[in-house]
């Protein structure tokens, strides 16, 4: 049984290993699905420069998505990541969700958590879960 994907949740972190993940949300997009990047902020903030960087970034994935003739909305939730991706997904009937991991260690991961562990343990539909391999990939926006 073959199910239709029409709706795929790509969440960055505006990291250089996010662009890898916008690309590969593009390649697994069809003619038909609708392709949400999501930035999930830890904190609503007014303040100009902050959303002119989440703009900016914003504009550099739309332009990488052109490329490959895909067409996306984006948006951006305050909060939690991991809370923010599965509350998102869950509101807007998700069909896939695929982000990255940056990769930390098991004993890290069970001291403070990972929000791609989270949202695969609780995501209400697949989730696509690209490791970063190299963690010394530089935060172009916002962490």
């Amino acid at each position: 049984m073959t199910t239709s994907i029409k709706k795929i949740i790509c969440a960055v972190d505006f990291s250089a290993a996010s662009d890898s993940v916008v690309l590969y949300a593009a390649d697994m997009h069809s003619e038909s699905a609708e392709l949400v990047i999501l930035y999930v902020s830890p904190a609503e903030s007014s303040d100009e420069g902050l959303l002119r960087k989440h703009l900016h970034e914003f504009s550099r994935y739309s332009d990488m998505l052109s490329q490959h003739n895909v067409h996306a909305i984006f948006t951006v939730q305050y909060g939690d990541p991991a809370d923010g991706i599965l509350v998102y997904a869950k509101k807007h009937h998700a069909d896939m969700i695929v982000l990255g991991s940056h990769g930390t260690t098991a004993i890290a991961r069970l001291l403070v958590g990972s929000t791609a562990e989270t949202v695969m343990r609780h995501a209400p539909c697949p989730v696509v879960i690209l490791k970063t391999p190299d963690n010394k990939n530089k935060n172009h926006g916002t962490p």
